[in-house]
């Protein structure tokens, strides 16, 4: 039996209508890369609380998405109207982010994800990464063609013998840019994994994780089975979970 991997929901209304969503190119990295069962958890925290699933569960994908996280969740001023936010999205999140941890449950954050594992553990966000002096613009074209968007566009460095580095066996690789936000103050049991020329934060991993628990602000899912290093990531989340499904005695 292959292991189960929860894919983090975001809420959009399409119509009259609200939906609980993931994005394809999630899922079929799951599936594809990771060797693995993507199923997708509702961002519903008013009825559906952590201890209701994740002993089902042999990994967690927070993924990227379309919204930012809530602003007053690092301690700043709302946003301004207009500002795309999900409320419910953050509620999943920063409630599951701590359960897994402390279950020791394999963790693996892109993006967005990347940012509210910072905020969860007590970081805090740049809500406009492109206005900060001296870094560039991390953000894509929309009017470009998908394949451009989530194309090359800038290096990353690895951290020498990190956790990163031992997955990838490389020290430096490009990859996809496409964030508005950014980490400011790193939260503390974090540790960098790699950085972009900019000095952006582009990877980490929880210092004293019982397990598998690295996030990237990169897009590693974006057609992963043809990337070499994105394809490493998501074996080696693959192959967390199947370590930890084996653990608890879930391999039959």
């Amino acid at each position: 039996m292959k292991p189960v991997i929860g894919v983090i929901c975001e809420t959009a209304r399409h119509g009259l209508h609200m939906y609980h969503q993931s994005g394809d190119k999630y899922v079929q990295a799951v599936a594809r890369s990771a060797d693995c069962v993507p199923l997708l958890i509702p961002a519903m925290t008013d009825h559906i609380l952590p201890q209701d699933f994740l002993g089902r569960l042999d990994g967690l994908l927070l993924t990227g998405g379309y919204s930012n996280v809530e602003r007053t969740r690092y301690g700043m001023a709302p946003a301004p109207a207009g500002e795309h936010e999900d409320p419910a999205r953050d509620a999943l999140s920063f409630g599951l982010i701590p359960a897994a941890l402390e279950a020791g449950l394999p963790l693996f954050g892109i993006c967005r994800g990347f940012q509210e594992l910072n905020v969860a553990l007590g970081g805090t966000l740049h809500p406009l990464l492109q206005e900060v002096d001296g870094r560039f613009d991390h953000r894509e074209n929309s009017e470009d063609p998908v394949d451009v968007q989530y194309g090359p566009a800038h290096s990353v460095t690895l951290a020498e013998g990190g956790t990163l580095h031992q997955i990838i066996g490389e020290s430096e690789f490009m990859v996809n840019s496409v964030h508005g936000q950014g980490i400011d103050r790193l939260a503390d049991g974090l540790a960098v994994e790699a950085e972009a020329d900019d000095a952006t934060i582009e990877a980490v991993t929880v210092s004293e994780a019982l397990g598998f628990a690295l996030a990237v602000q990169w897009h590693p899912e974006w057609q992963s089975w043809t990337n070499p290093q994105s394809h490493r990531l998501f074996q080696a989340f693959g192959d967390a979970a199947r370590h930890y499904q084996s653990s608890n005695g879930r391999d039959i």
